[in-house]
Order: C-alpha cells, then sequence, then structure tokens
C-alpha cells in the first residue's frame, strides 16, 4: 500500500497534463501512488494518460467540478498522506521528500504547505518565490484566524494527512473555484496545524485570460464560503464570538467587493440586487447608499 496518493483532477488540459505527470513521476520520494480524474475531457486526455500503463490509476466521470474530481480520487486513495497537484502545474522532484519528512517530525498539523514560483503557459518565470515576492502573510502554525482573512495557500503545493482530510470533510461541491481555501479552513478549525516549507518546491502556472476572467467567480466562492461558515459550522460554540464575527465582516467586505466588480463587468442590476440586500442587514452604513448609486454611474467611471 503507497504511503502517499498524488490527486491529479483534470478537464481538457491534455496540453500540459503530460508534464504535470511526469514532474511527478521524477519524485526522489518513491513511496506513492498517482491517481488521475478526468472530468469529463474532450481532448484526448484518456489516451494520453493510458500512455503511462500502470504507473497511473485513471479514472473518469461526467463533467462535476473539481470539487467533484478529487472527492473521486479521495475515494479511491490508499495513501495516508494525500499530494495535491492540478494538471497544469508542477513540482520540483524533492518535494514529496521534503514534505513527508516535515509531516514526520511535525506531528501535530495536519498539512504542509510550501512557497511557490509561478510560470506562464510557455515556462517564463514570472516569479521565483510568489509569497515572497508579493510579500504575502502566509499562514501557518494554529492559525483560524489569519486563513479566515486570507487564502494564501496554493493547492498544488500542500500535502495532507488523510486523517486531517476525513475530519474537515470531502471538498464542498457547491463551490466552483474555491473548495480548497474551504477545506483549509476545516482543517484549521478542527484544531490541527498548519506547516509551511519557504521554498518553491513547486510552479503554479498562470494561463492566458484565466486570472480576470476567474476573479468574479473567486469572490463569489468566497461569499459562499463565509455565508457556509456563519451557518454551518457553529462557529461562535466552538470558536468564540470574535471569530463568529470576524466571518460576518469578511462576508461583508467579500460581498461590496463582488457587488463593484458585478458594476463594472456585468451591470448595474446585479450590483443593486447584492447591495439591497446588504442595505436590508446594515441600513446605517452609509457606505452602502453610496456603492448603491455609483451603480447608476457608467462602467467606465470608478
Amino acid at each position: 500500500m503507497p504511503r502517499v496518493s498524488v490527486v491529479i483532477p483534470t478537464y481538457n488540459c491534455a496540453k500540459f497534463l503530460g508534464r504535470t505527470i511526469d514532474s511527478a513521476l521524477r519524485q526522489t520520494y518513491r513511496d506513492f501512488e498517482i491517481i488521475v480524474v478526468d472530468d469529463g475531457s474532450t481532448d484526448g486526455t484518456q489516451a494520453l494518460v493510458g500512455a503511462y500503463e500502470e504507473s497511473v490509476r485513471y479514472v473518469y466521470q461526467t463533467n462535476q467540478g473539481a470539487s467533484a474530481a478529487r472527492n473521486a480520487a479521495l475515494s479511491r486513495a490508499s495513501g495516508e498522506l494525500i499530494a495535491y497537484l492540478d494538471a497544469d502545474d508542477l513540482w520540483r522532484p524533492d518535494k514529496l521528500s521534503r514534505q513527508v519528512e516535515f509531516l514526520d517530525t511535525h506531528s501535530t498539523c495536519g498539512f504542509v504547505h510550501t512557497e511557490v514560483s509561478v510560470i506562464d503557459e510557455q515556462d517564463t518565470v514570472l516569479h521565483t518565490c510568489f509569497n515572497q515576492d508579493t510579500k504575502r502573510p502566509i499562514p501557518q502554525g494554529q492559525c483560524v484566524r489569519d486563513l479566515l482573512l486570507r487564502s494564501h495557500i496554493q493547492t498544488l503545493t500542500v500535502v495532507e494527512r488523510r486523517t486531517a482530510f476525513d475530519d474537515a470533510g470531502k471538498f464542498d461541491p457547491r463551490l466552483p473555484v474555491a473548495q480548497d481555501y474551504l477545506h483549509w479552513i476545516g482543517v484549521a478549525l478542527q484544531g490541527y496545524g498548519v506547516g509551511y516549507l519557504p521554498e518553491p518546491l513547486g510552479q503554479y502556472r498562470w494561463r492566458a485570460g484565466s486570472l480576470m476572467s476567474s476573479q468574479r467567480r473567486l469572490l463569489g466562492d468566497f461569499v459562499k464560503i463565509y455565508e457556509i461558515l456563519s451557518t454551518e459550522y457553529g462557529l461562535e460554540r466552538s470558536q468564540g464570538p470574535e471569530i463568529m464575527q470576524l466571518v460576518k465582516a469578511q462576508l461583508y467586505t467579500t460581498q461590496r467587493q463582488l457587488a463593484y466588480l458585478e458594476r463594472r463587468e456585468c451591470s448595474g442590476a446585479a450590483a443593486r440586487q447584492r447591495l439591497g440586500a446588504l442595505i436590508r442587514q446594515w441600513p446605517l452604513n452609509l457606505e452602502l447608499y453610496v456603492d448603491f448609486a455609483k451603480t447608476y454611474v457608467s462602467r467606465q467611471v470608478s
């Protein structure tokens, strides 16, 4: 039984998937299995993965999204550790060895993540150390509050204990974009520590057009995450009123940000609907009325 299960969800990513699998197969740590879940691809993914024969387990499902694909892989995984890798990203050869060693010596950590490099579609390095270059605070240790404030954990950098995954629960299919963020929060809420290695042991690929087009979807998922946390996780009972108030503040701020993007990129009507609901909840917040008035102004005007 392999100790590490490498989970790769993919959807129409055959252009990059072979190199991604190769980067996993080149790991110096050898006690692992690779499970690729094809989420309804139509681009020759099955034939590509089939060429790896027994080195890679292939699972096909109709298109259901990344959460369902990861959950499908994990329902078949046998490892006590889970390593996440998306279909267009890459690992450095010593990644698994470094992280397995870390978890073996830090028994209270539910998962460990690392610094990350950023590359484009042509493999040009855009950031050697993304978190350091952008001066991002790094969630580590007992960090529930930090995680609620920011989502600075890149999925391809994470190796997680299976016990932590089981305690926190599956990836939520209601979240098409940010299901990993809710899961990391769930692990921390179970009392696990978060480990971090400052070396860039993976490469995250920025693809043309994906960042701007996904920003509104990402904020939409963040709104859902804070709604789920505030209504389904019993935070006030388990974490206290301060954490519950923090989640509500994040929900308020994120909905304002989303309304701004809806006004700029979509329509004033969509923004007005969201802001109207906010005004009903917080009728004394004058900034909301200013936001609402701006929805009647041209999208080209800030």
